[in-house]
């Protein structure tokens, strides 16, 4: 792959990433979660931006590698299924996203 190629692959994943998280953040913060704790499911953030479920996995998946969001587990609200949601790592570490 090309330098060029590679660089605009690059940007449109940072893009893509920066999209989810925020999703993921406004979904968090209007309780659109999981149960029994959990996060933002990611079949919820695809539906929301009109994408497919692999590409917000995936794209989750590398902001949980970053420390971006972490991964938790929650039940489905429709199943109460255990499943693997996500939470925006302001969130996660008890400070509810306020800034100090």
């Amino acid at each position: 792959m090309s330098p060029a190629k590679r660089q605009s692959r690059r940007r449109r994943s940072s893009e893509i990433e920066a999209t989810i998280f925020e999703a993921c953040w406004r979904l968090y913060q209007r309780d659109e979660t999981d149960l029994l704790e959990g996060g933002v499911a990611s079949a919820r953030i695809a539906n929301e931006l009109g994408i497919t479920r692999d590409r917000a996995r995936s794209a989750l998946q590398r902001l949980g590698s970053q420390g971006v969001v972490v991964s938790v587990q929650g039940a489905a609200p429709e199943d109460y299924r255990a499943r693997r949601s996500f939470v925006p790592a302001p969130f996660a570490d008890g400070t509810g996203g306020e800034q100090p």
